[in-house]
């Protein structure tokens, strides 16, 4: 079929609860999938659809904020559907997205496993250090955050990115009046 993408993996095991869950789209937040497998070996077939890779290289200070706050909200969510962020890699290559906002309902994860197994801090912190810019405003924002999750407090973390985003976008608004 024309637009799915196509990758394998050999000497993991993913537990069939998990396969049955992302093939039957159970999970809203990772793309749609198909499995294979045959014995240690796996296929997997991506249907983006609509879907489209994002680009972080495009991206401004505060909509890296933004996809940073919305990325932790999906890991915490991924947790309902028994799929905890440390079974998946979280990398800017496997985020897709559908519209221009980064909220929950437009992004994507291309799930592939993690046979690391970081933590949800730890993605969430190695994430951050690749889509940081080399502004001066950016390189002190991304230093605080890292400084924040690096304890494994994602819940802190994520309070400074609100209070972040909050405060950026009052500096927008007294800036356009």
């Amino acid at each position: 079929m024309k637009n799915e993408m196509d990758h394998g993996i050999t000497g993991l095991t993913i537990p069939s609860y998990i396969e049955d869950i992302l093939t039957h789209n159970y999970c809203p937040y990772f793309m749609k999938m198909t499995i294979i497998r045959e014995n240690d070996n796996y296929r997997f077939i991506y249907r983006p659809q609509n879907l489209r890779k994002l680009r972080t290289e495009d991206l401004d200070i505060y909509s890296k904020m933004v996809l940073l706050r919305s990325l932790i909200e999906i890991c915490d969510k991924t947790d309902a559907y028994l799929i905890k962020a440390d079974n998946y890699l979280l990398e800017p290559e496997l985020i897709y997205l559908s519209g221009d906002r980064f909220n929950e309902d437009n992004l994507r994860i291309m799930y592939y496993p993690d046979s690391k197994k970081l933590s949800k801090a730890r993605k969430i912190m190695l994430f951050a250090e690749r889509i940081k810019g080399s502004n001066r405003e950016e390189r002190e924002f991304f230093e605080q955050f890292r400084k924040m999750i690096e304890n494994g407090d994602v819940n802190r973390a994520a309070l400074f990115l609100e209070k972040s985003i909050l405060r950026y976008e009052n500096r927008m608004i007294s800036k356009a009046s």
